[in-house]
């Protein structure tokens, strides 16, 4: 005789407590279904794009202000750098190994002030031109409390020409990318960007423009608003960018932005990177 049986006939409560696990379970296979389901949607949705090392047109978006003047970065060999001079040697190093590349790489340079961006330097493929605007660069003490990144979309406006996707022509490459890298240095100014603003709306859904974030802070978070900010820096984020963060330690922020070497249309998203060593054995 099954024991199952025997419990339900000296309890029958407890036909009624397995009935309402299996009816849990049925609701929790079918909610998973739906969720598998909507998913799978999702992605016959994402645009096929050419997976092609087309030219990329970068803006370097350049934080030159600084919350802690005592505040450095140590090489091995003991060398030292402050956190606005050390972004200048990563973007120096990001620069040249993106020429190295692909030769029809430009650059632009956007500048992030106290409160204010500035463009310096139009798209160019002259890497004197661009390295040379970046070496002037003169840091700048940190005062305000809040940047408007609102105002950094209004320049983008009026400096920047998006290649549009066809879904017709989806197969056929783009005549460039653009791609805006920003590296923000600051650990107590928080960044300001409206959802609601009619441009970033724009930006996000294009598929051949692309904003990638290196947060630069500083090492004690409990002082400062690094969380805050790495959070806040998330909504330019429209799924395909790589966001990353580093305290004042020299070799991840190397890390950080050799990994963005790699091109939007080749890499993967950035949940999905692996950079290991496979065994071959």
């Amino acid at each position: 005789m099954d024991s199952r049986d025997i419990l339900s006939s000296c309890n029958p409560n407890i036909t009624d407590m397995n009935d309402t696990i299996n009816l849990r379970q049925h609701s929790r296979t079918r909610e998973d279904y739906t969720e598998l389901r909507d998913q799978a949607i999702k992605s016959f949705q994402k645009p096929n794009l050419p997976n092609v090392n087309v030219p990329e047109k970068i803006i370097i978006c350049l934080d030159i202000c600084y919350d802690n003047e005592n505040s450095l970065y140590r090489l091995a060999d003991g060398t030292t750098f402050t956190p606005v001079n050390m972004l200048k040697r990563i973007v120096d190093f990001f620069i040249h190994s993106k020429n190295a590349i692909n030769k029809r790489t430009e650059f632009a340079l956007l500048v992030l002030k106290d409160n204010e961006p500035s463009w310096l330097q139009n798209f160019t493929s002259n890497l004197k031109d661009i390295i040379g605007v970046i070496d002037y660069l003169n840091a700048e003490e940190s005062t305000s409390e809040i940047f408007d990144f609102q105002k950094i979309f209004h320049i983008l406006k009026n400096e920047v020409l998006v290649p549009e996707y066809s879904q017709a022509d989806c197969i056929l490459p783009p005549p460039y990318v653009v791609r805006m890298i920003v590296l923000y240095g600051r650990s107590n100014c928080m960044p300001q960007i409206p959802q609601d603003d009619p441009y970033l709306i724009y930006l996000k859904k294009q598929f051949y423009f692309y904003i990638d974030i290196l947060l630069a802070h500083e090492e004690d978070c409990a002082l400062y608003k690094c969380e805050e900010i790495y959070d806040a820096l998330q909504d330019l984020d429209n799924g395909y960018s790589y966001v990353y963060e580093v305290s004042r330690n020299a070799t991840k922020i190397h890390d950080c932005i050799a990994k963005l070497l790699a091109h939007p249309l080749q890499r993967p998203l950035q949940k999905n990177t692996d950079y290991s060593f496979g065994c071959r054995y």
